[in-house]
């Protein structure tokens, strides 16, 4: 059409676009070692009552009834069967069973479904599943967690008192 032959009028020319370069390369993702799982070292087991206070650098899981406070530089985990009637100050919390105390948790608490929390609770991380039971306050500012207990020098053995000193002492009564 108008003097150019049909093979002329095919003849199209194609363009490829190519996007510049960006301006700064991805930086590569800095790999991370798998934080290694926390050994269970003591376990409270089912049908052992433990009256006092408990102290630990380890994970520590609780299938019995602790009476009394329990001090930990690691994990605490409460199963469904584990009952403790007192504070806890730990690194963790994963509370499956019954707490009717205080936690004072520096880093992560979770309560399963399963769960009863009877008591207030200090966190920075707090996770509840569906149907988990939780009677308290709840606390999740730095100025709280900085204000948290320090726990005690684990390395050192505290002087032993017995039973009748123990009584008195939380008591204010002398046994006979």
């Amino acid at each position: 059409m108008f003097g150019k032959s049909n093979s002329e009028a095919k003849n199209t020319e194609t363009y490829t676009y190519t996007a510049p370069p960006p301006p700064f390369p991805e930086p590569e993702p800095i790999p991370v070692p798998p934080k290694p799982e926390p050994r269970i070292d003591t376990i409270i087991g089912e049908g052992t009552r433990i009256v006092g206070t408990v102290t630990c650098k380890t994970l520590l899981r609780v299938d019995g009834i602790i009476e009394g406070e329990i001090l930990s530089e690691s994990k605490v985990v409460i199963t469904e069967k584990g009952l403790v009637k007192g504070d806890i100050n730990a690194e963790n919390l994963t509370l499956g069973g019954e707490l009717s105390g205080n936690a004072h948790i520096r880093e992560k608490s979770e309560i399963l479904a399963t769960g009863r929390l009877n008591g207030d609770i200090i966190t920075r991380t707090l996770i509840m599943d569906e149907n988990a039971v939780f009677e308290g306050k709840c606390t999740m500012n730095q100025a709280a967690l900085d204000k948290m207990t320090v726990l005690p020098d684990l390395k050192t053995t505290p002087k032993q008192e017995s039973a009748a000193e123990h009584m008195k002492n939380i008591s204010g009564k002398t046994l006979v």
